[in-house]
This record gives structure tokens, C-alpha cells and sequence, in this order.
């Protein structure tokens, strides 16, 4: 049926969703209404060990993990449920419903050979449980996104190989996935996808086949240029092969940490213009496929993704993929932000303790999609790998002498108060960073509103988390992060506001220039004059805002002297603000200051370590 006639303006979704309602009352039927927030909150915690030598990171866990678990008294422990009251008073936490920003594709982990291998040491009933704990959705993690190798990494118990070793054969004649299959691989990636039909998987090389490179060595050097065609052929085979076996591949990165070229394991250095080159012909290759540039560290992450996302190029990537071995998370919302329609993703990277659970919180504040950790289970002996280093922890640890033994370590269960309640398609939205504790909020498909919050302190912390017309009050133990499910609160909604005028040195107001709304347009002080230029809407979830826009720190430096500037609210911590009693406003651990100090018309803003003078102080709307 045709709807609207050629040049008919497309209606509104509010208009749609009025004329939908009218008609089916006509018919007889009313709209479904969306389910009121329930009037109790359920809670999850998980906590580091009390245990003295069980430390985050400590060797202990691969010792004697049972002793460590024994002092840990929240492992992904279900509470009372807490009741909602009406707001009142003053939040920790205020979350914003009506401000959505990323889609979260998921939360997992690797699924590479190490990790097989001690799976197929198991029974058959022991391999069932321990990958039950990786990705069931009901009885385990939830893990619904799993890496793998495209030949081996440096986790593995065999020798290294590619799927086309040898002398060079650019028809890729004899590429075979078989030692794949020999070594368990497949078989087990059938067993999760039967476990968890949701499951996604993507895929990463550390090497194309050695002849490929400078080094003709499956160890050390570059990607030559003119098997670029070659390599883009050879990454569609291993997809085509996979898929063939019942295992759908959602997306690849197109190199493992392109900038590292490892002594003694597999690794390819690819320049930016070679990825570039990469993506164009593995697109040709895989239409479907989503294909991740860069997959290194946050610290070159945005000079490479500038090198591959050329004009010729850009179409051809869905996403740029990041580790987090140097550098910030909040250059995913630097790039975020220069390329709005591509995902940023976090590719690789254990944590441990509070602090990794905030470092997750971390990644999605800065708009990451995905957590993937990496190496799910080694043995008490930190086995089987050939890596240049002492692994840390894995999040399941298998007895060295009984192999169907195995135990959940704390980094698991921090793991799992995100993978197992943030579902594949939530939404993240507005939360504000106040008080003793960090946290990230999502909205489920299902309407329900999910917060993790993670206390890294000593002490327990006592907040209130409000949502829209309701809150609730808790209180999370010392060294433990909790996980708060509120069904029916996902369109809560925002809090209250305030809007007027904000004041500063000289009882100058604080002004955009030029009343431009382009994302970088300089906050300055400026005479008060009384336009939208100088009309500030404080919210209750952090930001400060003007022309639809954000009060933002330029890059999200802390860096003494770092420019304000206005941007597209992105949910990050660069706009997050917070009015201290000194009259102070706070953001990144620095404070808000004409520069100078002057009150000249024109003054830029910025940040700056925090001392209170008369050019940090501000009165903000009443």
C-alpha cells in the first residue's frame, strides 16, 4: 500500500504514531502501552577478594584460586531488591532516558586456541559447563561476543601457522582451514553457537601466510603491497570456509596491531595507507561482512584511522577497533565524533577488579559498542601460550592435574555484571559522574533501565540514582560493583532543569561566540546581553548546554589551559560538569576559568588545576 504520494512531506514520529492509535481505536484496538517502572529495583554485586595475597592481577589466582574465592563475598550475588521513591532531595546519579546514544553490540571475550585447547582436556560434561559459564545467557556470563584468530596468535599450544604456508601462492591454492578442525576450533565454536544461538563472532589475523611479508617469516615484517588483492581474497575464504561449517563470521578487524612487529610471535606491521587499500579490496571481497580498521592502541588510534578513512575508502568501514595497552578511552570519542556514522569498538583487553570494571564503564562513556577481554582460560600453570611475558589472571582458571576443574575469578564476575544484564542492542544513555563512585546507564530492548555502578574505594558508598520522576537509594560494599535492574524505567525520562544566565569574573556571562551552534565554536565572556547565546541549561545529568549543544573540553584534555569549547552532547566525560559549594564548576579533576585572569569581552574559558579565585567562581540559573 502506498502511504504518501511523491513530494508528500514525511510525517513526524509523533504524527505516525497519533494517526496509528486513531486508527486502530477505530478498528476496535487500542496501541500497546508501555509497562510502568516497577516499583522495586533488583541488584547484582560483585567484589575483589578480602583475601590478603588475592589482590587484582595477583599470581595467587593461579595458585591457589579456591582460597581467594573463599574471601570473596560477592560473586555475582543477587541482593534484596531496593524500592523506588519519589525524587526528592539530591542524586548521585541522575540518568537521563530521553538521551540515547550508542548502540551496544556486546560484551565478551576471545574464544582463541589457548582457550580451546584446555576446553578439549575436558569430558565432554566438563566442556560443557565451563563454556556454559563463557556464554550462556541464563545460567552464565552472557557472553554474546566471542574473538577468534585467523591462524594462530600467540596463545596457542601449537606451532604458529597461517591457512597458506609455504612457498609463495598467490592463486592461494592450497589454503585449508583443516588444522582448524584438527585442533578443536570448530567444533567448539558449533558447541557455543548451539549454547548461544545470539552469539557473534569476529575474527583477527596477526599474520597473512609469510610470503606475503618482507620477513617471508610468519615472525616480523611488513605486508607487501602487492598482495593486498591477495590478502582481501584470502580473509573471504576464511569467512566463506567458516561460514560453510555453521559459523557465521558478523566482522574482522583487518589486521591485529598493525604498528607491532613482535620478537618472537606472530605479527605484521600494515601502514594506515596499505589498510586503507586493505579495506577497499576485502570489501569487494565480503559486502556483508563488517570490516574494523586499525585494532591497536588508543594512543595512535586517531592519526591511523585518518590515514584509512580517506574519501575513497570510508565507505568500505563499518568501524575502528581499539586496544588498550597505551592511551585513553577517550580518544574513541575523539574519532567518534570525526567519523559520527562509524562504530568505535573495544577489541582487546583483560581488566581486573574495580579498576577494570571502571575501565569498562570508561569505554562505553566514550561510545564504545563492544568490551571484548582477551584469553578466557589458562591453567594453573599460566598454560598453554608463547607469549614474550607472565599472562596475568584469565577469568577462568583450569586445575593443572584435574582438567574438568575449573574456577570463576573475580575479573569474571566484574565481567559478567555487564555481559549478563546489558544486552545486545541497549542503548546508552545520560548518566552524571558525581560522588565516590563511576557509572554507566543502558536502556534494554526491553525497556528495562540498567546502571553499573563501581565503587573503588575502601569504604562502602551510599547513593541515590534517579531516573525521570522516581529514584532509589543504595549502598555498595568497599571494592565491589553492582549491577541495578530497573524494569519499565527505560523511558523515565530526563529530571528537572535550569536555564538562564551563567555569571563569572567581572559578572560577565558565559557566551558561545558569535552564537554559533558548529561543533568547536569558542565559550568566551562576553557582556550579558540577554540571547540564546548566553541561555545555559544545567542538567540534572551533568551537562551544561546552549544552542542544542554541550559545554565541552576541547579533545578531553585535563591539560592546564585546554579550551572550552561547544559540541555535539555525546554522553563523555569531557562534558561532564559538576557546581561545587566553593562555586567552582569541575570537569576532568580541573575547574572552569576565565583566562587571564581577565574579564575582557572576548576572554576564552578553559580548564585549569583548581584554586577557587574569583575568575573559577560561577553562578550558575536558579
Amino acid at each position: 500500500m502506498k502511504i504518501l504520494s511523491e513530494g508528500t512531506p514525511p510525517m513526524s514520529r509523533t504524527r505516525i504514531a497519533a494517526v496509528l492509535a486513531a486508527v486502530l481505536a477505530t478498528a476496535g484496538f487500542s496501541a500497546p502501552a508501555q509497562a510502568a517502572a516497577a516499583t522495586t529495583v533488583q541488584v547484582y554485586l560483585s567484589s575483589e577478594s578480602r583475601t590478603a595475597g588475592y589482590e587484582p592481577k595477583n599470581g595467587n589466582w593461579y595458585t591457589n584460586p579456591a582460597t581467594g574465592l573463599a574471601g570473596t563475598p560477592y560473586q555475582l550475588s543477587k541482593q534484596a531488591d531496593l524500592a523506588t521513591a519519589a525524587a526528592g532531595g539530591t542524586a548521585t546519579i541522575t540518568v537521563d532516558t530521553s538521551q540515547q546514544f550508542q548502540s551496544v553490540l556486546g560484551v565478551g571475550s576471545s574464544l582463541e586456541e589457548s582457550t580451546i585447547y584446555n576446553l578439549s582436556r575436558m569430558s565432554a560434561a566438563g566442556r560443557d559447563a565451563a563454556l556454559r559459564a563463557l556464554v550462556d545467557p541464563v545460567n552464565g556470563a552472557g557472553f554474546n561476543v566471542a574473538r577468534i584468530t585467523l591462524g594462530t596468535s600467540d596463545f596457542t599450544s601449537h606451532e604458529f601457522y597461517t591457512y597458506d604456508d609455504g612457498v609463495a601462492d598467490p592463486s592461494l591454492a592450497r589454503f585449508s582451514i583443516q588444522r582448524d578442525i584438527d585442533y578443536h576450533i570448530i567444533s567448539t565454536l558449533q558447541q557455543a553457537l548451539t549454547i548461544n544461538p545470539d552469539l557473534k563472532i569476529f575474527a583477527s589475523a596477526w599474520s597473512a601466510p609469510p610470503w606475503m611479508k618482507t620477513s617471508n617469516n610468519i615472525i616480523g615484517g611488513s605486508l607487501l603491497s602487492q598482495y593486498i588483492p591477495t590478502l582481501a581474497t584470502y580473509y573471504g575464504k576464511a569467512v566463506r570456509a567458516y561460514a560453510a561449517l555453521g559459523i557465521p563470521i558478523l566482522g574482522l578487524t583487518l589486521q591485529n596491531e598493525p604498528l607491532f612487529s613482535p620478537a618472537d610471535y606472530p605479527g605484521m606491521l600494515v601502514s594506515a595507507d596499505q589498510e586503507r587499500q586493505l579495506a577497499k579490496a576485502v570489501r569487494a571481497e565480503l559486502p556483508t561482512t563488517k570490516i574494523w580498521a586499525f585494532d591497536h592502541n588508543f594512543s595512535e588510534g586517531a592519526s591511523y584511522a585518518a590515514g584509512v578513512l580517506t574519501a575513497d575508502a570510508r565507505s568500505s568501514v563499518d568501524g575502528i577497533a581499539f586496544h588498550d595497552y597505551a592511551g585513553e578511552p577517550s580518544v574513541m570519542a575523539t574519532v567518534k565524533a570525526t567519523y559520527p556514522e562509524k562504530d568505535v569498538l573495544m577489541t582487546e583487553r583483560s581488566v581486573w577488579g574495580t579498576a577494570g570494571a571502571d575501565r569498562i564503564v570508561q569505554y562505553f562513556r566514550n561510545q564504545a559498542t563492544l568490551y571484548e577481554g582477551w584469553v578466557s582460560m589458562l591453567d594453573q600453570n599460566r598454560s598453554p601460550e608463547r607469549w614474550s611475558g607472565s599472562p596475568d589472571p584469565t577469568m577462568l582458571v583450569q586445575s593443572a592435574s584435574a582438567p574438568d576443574t575449573f574456577w570463576k575469578t573475580p575479573d569474571y564476575n566484574m565481567v559478567a555484571q555487564f555481559s549478563k544484564f546489558v544486552k545486545a542492542g541497549a542503548k546508552r544513555v545520560a548518566s552524571n559522574s558525581a560522588g565516590s563512585v563511576s557509572n554507566v546507564a543502558f536502556v534494554n530492548p526491553d525497556n528495562s533501565l540498567v546502571t553499573v555502578v563501581v565503587n573503588q574505594t575502601t569504604a562502602n558508598q551510599t547513593f541515590a540514582v534517579r531516573a525521570g520522576a522516581r529514584q532509589f537509594s543504595a549502598t555498595l560494599p568497599a571494592k565491589t560493583t553492582g549491577t541495578y535492574v530497573w524494569a519499565g524505567a527505560g523511558d523515565a525520562g530526563a529530571g528537572p532543569s535550569r536555564t538562564g544566565q551563567i555569571t563569572g569574573y567581572g559578572g560577565k556571562c558565559v557566551d558561545v561566540a558569535g552564537a554559533s551552534s558548529a561543533n568547536g565554536a569558542a565559550v568566551q565572556l562576553y557582556t550579558c546581553n540577554g540571547t540564546a547565546a548566553q541561555s545555559w541549561t544545567v542538567g540534572t545529568d551533568g551537562t551544561v548546554r546552549a544552542l542544542g549543544k554541550c559545554l565541552d573540553v576541547t579533545s578531553a584534555s585535563s591539560a592546564n589551559g585546554t579550551k572550552i569549547q561547544l559540541y555535539d552532547c555525546n554522553g563523555t566525560t569531557a562534558q561532564q560538569w559538576t557546581a561545587n559549594a566553593d562555586g567552582t564548576l569541575r570537569s576532568l579533576g580541573k575547574c572552569l576559568d576565565a583566562t587571564g585572569p581577565s574579564s575582557a569581552d572576548g576572554t576564552r574559558l578553559q580548564i585549569w588545576d583548581c584554586s577557587a579565585s574569583a575568575n573559577q567562581k560561577w553562578t550558575l540559573p536558579a
